[in-house]
């Protein structure tokens, strides 16, 4: 077996989750100033943790594997909570609806 596909199944997936990364952390920042009520804050300081997590664990992927499982486990909460969230404090969506994308989010969709 060459080792060349196994480093390119590596760098595509953490280029996959560095840029799932950007977007949650920037989709977050430009929310800052539009999050008026406790609940948008809330799934605010959601999405943004889960950028920075998400980058957290490319890193601990590569370095300080120990902390990989804990970075893990919190980007797995800060996941769900951003995804369950989001429907409920941005749009008229209904309680269903918020769970079934909690649902979705923690599946790790």
């Amino acid at each position: 077996m060459s080792l060349r596909p196994v480093v390119r199944r590596i760098a595509s997936a953490a280029l996959l989750l560095i840029t799932v990364a950007w977007m949650a952390f920037s989709g977050g920042l430009d929310q800052i100033p539009q999050s008026r009520t406790l609940g948008q804050r809330v799934e605010t300081t959601a999405q943004l943790g889960c950028g920075l997590l998400t980058l957290l664990s490319v890193l601990t992927g590569y370095r300080w594997r120990r902390w990989g499982p804990p970075v893990l486990a919190a980007w797995a909460i800060a996941l769900t909570t951003a995804a369950g969230l989001s429907s409920l404090v941005w749009g008229p969506l209904t309680l269903i609806i918020g769970r079934v994308l909690a649902a979705r989010g923690s599946a790790g969709w």
